[in-house]
């Protein structure tokens, strides 16, 4: 019985090791994957140097072709996914993109250049999230966590790292211009292929050390208490053994090549999930990101003095890092929500109030659209009163976008009891039916979470068209009534 706790105790500890790998992995890649995608929206006022190219230009550019990937990729692309060359593509296609940016000096190259990172960035998003399911198809945690949930709870606070260290990133390097600062951030997505080899822990790691996840579903599974065990000591080494080589024949399964879905079957398993996730998740980044590129760019107020605004002094000393500070402070925020559920260890939303982030964003919205049409805010707070009212609402702005991602994607990859009952009730995502193999419930996880993927993509890039309409009317609006900061930029 000593050499069985000691046994377990090492196993115990190996597993808390390999978790540890597993959270800075994902978050690695949600960083790497997102920053230059981040620093290019961060420095949109620079990549564009006419007044009358609207920045929503770059959003274009820089959404499209992730867009097409999320959506062609899931559906129309057959075989088994191929880790380890979509992860190594993604870092050189990232690298040569951002260089062609840094290089070229006139718009068209740099464009092609922007498109060639999205193409990376999207692959890139879909590749990890679908990567994280297989680790809920293996083994638990050391503390009966769901590794799926785990690993996107880390990637997506890992995507808010990006926000603000890209953001952050450009307001420091942007003094050296487009072809210094971005040159410095072009080798950033080559570290991507190395946290896959170097870091990334294996499936086969979890399943020799987890013996028990296989005999427990993820929607009922609960630690024993210590020191208790399910099995006499007489029979726990051989169930423990037997259970261990069953997750280690998944893993490899897993590792290898799952069977493959249809087209049909991939249409049908997508249905249902329209209404729950890609309508919430197009609707918040289609108000999110039509507020950063198509109004942000026209709240501008009056320059602060050191005399009459100390503290906004600091940070805003002309017209043009009013909307850097937007990009920062919004960054920020997202940053917090995406952690909520990794580092701040906050639960997840219920399923009702899924909805909730986007119906605030929404709101968001058209607060911003006034203030910018009217300056209603800056009626009743002054100019600098208006200053820091946008910004509370840029940051409410993060918060939103940010939870509508993380809740919504780490319940795509982990399954509840709530998605169980459901779908006895005919209403469930799809996901769950104990009478198929754990090797097809385990692809239909893995593309559920990529087909998902586009709604968000989708709403950016109807943002990025709103936006290029929408700036230049914002900004002829407000000409006519004597503010003409948006023309002075």
């Amino acid at each position: 019985m000593r050499s069985h706790t000691a046994s377990s105790a090492a196993r115990g500890s190996g597993t808390s090791t390999a978790r540890t790998r597993l959270a800075a992995a994902f978050f690695l890649f949600g960083t790497l994957n997102n920053i230059i995608y981040v620093v290019i929206l961060s420095a949109a006022l620079d990549l564009v140097d006419k007044a009358s190219t609207p920045k929503g230009l770059i959003l274009l550019v820089n959404i499209a072709p992730a867009l097409l990937v999320k959506i062609g990729w899931p559906y129309f692309v057959p075989g088994p996914t191929r880790y380890t060359t979509r992860i190594v593509s993604c870092s050189l296609l990232s690298f040569v993109g951002i260089l062609v940016v840094a290089l070229s000096g006139s718009i068209l190259p740099r464009l092609c250049g922007i498109a060639l990172a999205s193409f990376s960035s999207g692959l890139g998003e879909m590749t990890y999230l679908q990567r994280a399911t297989l680790f809920s198809s293996v083994a638990r945690g050391p503390n009966g966590e769901d590794l799926g949930g785990v690993a996107v709870g880390w990637f997506s606070s890992g995507t808010g790292a990006a926000g603000v260290g890209g953001a952050g990133l450009w307001w420091v390097v942007r003094g050296l211009g487009v072809r210094g600062g971005l040159g410095l951030c072009s080798f950033l997505p080559l570290c991507m292929a190395l946290t896959y080899f170097l870091l990334l822990p294996r499936l086969s790691e979890f399943a020799s050390q987890s013996p028990f996840s296989t005999r427990t579903s993820s929607a009922t599974y609960s630690p024993l208490p210590r020191g208790e065990s399910l099995f006499s000591d007489d029979d726990e080494d051989g169930v423990i053994a037997a259970a261990t080589a069953e997750n280690e024949v998944l893993a490899a399964q897993l590792e290898r090549k799952l069977p493959s879905l249809t087209t049909r079957e991939k249409l049908e398993l997508a249905r249902p999930l329209v209404r729950r996730y890609m309508l919430p998740l197009f609707f918040v980044y289609l108000a999110e990101y039509t507020i950063n590129s198509g109004i942000a760019p026209t709240l501008l107020y009056k320059v602060p003095t050191r005399e009459g605004a100390p503290i906004l002094h600091l940070v805003i000393q002309s017209l043009r890092d009013y909307y850097p500070l937007w990009a920062l402070l919004y960054q920020t925020f997202v940053f917090v929500s995406r952690s909520s559920l990794s580092i701040l260890r906050l639960p997840p939303l219920p399923l009702a109030l899924l909805p909730l982030p986007t119906l605030l964003q929404l709101g968001i919205l058209f607060l911003t659209a006034l203030e910018s049409r009217t300056s209603f805010l800056v009626g009743l707070a002054g100019e600098h009163g208006a200053t820091w009212l946008v910004a509370l609402l840029v940051c409410a702005e993060g918060l939103c976008g940010g939870a509508a991602y993380v809740n919504a994607f780490h319940r795509l990859a982990t399954e509840v009891e709530h998605d169980r009952e459901e779908h006895e009730d005919g209403e469930g995502d799809g996901l769950i039916d104990d009478s198929k193999s754990k090797e097809r419930r385990a692809q239909e996880k893995e593309f559920a979470i990529a087909s998902v993927g586009f709604a968000d993509t989708l709403g950016i890039l109807s943002a990025s068209l709103v936006s290029m309409a929408l700036e230049p009317a914002l900004c002829s609006a407000q000409v006519a009534r004597g503010r003409t900061y948006c023309r002075d930029l």
